[in-house]
């Protein structure tokens, strides 16, 4: 297929004009996201989160994660859950100096499932929230973190 100057530089333009468009809309969501990862305090966090929605704690989340953390940077965390509808789910820890560690959306096909590596920085209440149209559920697990390993 031979190309001609003419259409290359249409294809480039129309390419170009495409990516500059993408580029703005990450830098959107970017600033969008570092709102809502800024340092502050676990209750300022938890409001612009719930955005009014109640809290009903449950047993119906299963938030996996170890009681003893040996290396607060490294602490594996794992969220399932069986009730229906869930839109997202978010791991906030209470003593983080950014306690909002993960919000991820869900799509309604899938099974509730997130697993991540969290970084807790002293020993600290972890919150699962699963987030439905009408409210959120809770369940949360306190975590020790030690230092150099030492469990006492």
């Amino acid at each position: 297929m031979q190309v001609n100057r003419r259409k290359f530089l249409k294809t480039s333009l129309a390419f170009g004009t495409t990516g500059i468009i993408l580029l703005e809309l990450q830098l959107a969501q970017a600033e969008w996201l570092s709102a809502d990862f800024a340092p502050g305090s676990f209750d300022a966090t938890m409001k612009q989160l719930l955005k009014g929605k109640t809290i009903v704690e449950t047993d119906k989340i299963n938030l996996n994660i170890p009681e003893i953390a040996e290396n607060g940077a490294l602490v594996p965390v794992t969220v399932t859950s069986s009730i229906k509808d869930i839109q997202s789910i978010a791991i906030v820890v209470e003593q983080n100096p950014v306690p909002l560690a993960i919000q991820a959306q869900l799509m309604p096909e899938l099974e509730t499932f997130l697993s991540a590596r969290l970084k807790i920085a002293s020993t600290s209440f972890v919150f699962a929230l699963a987030e439905t149209e009408k409210e959120f559920y809770s369940i949360k697990k306190k975590v020790k973190v030690t230092i150099g390993g030492c469990g006492g």
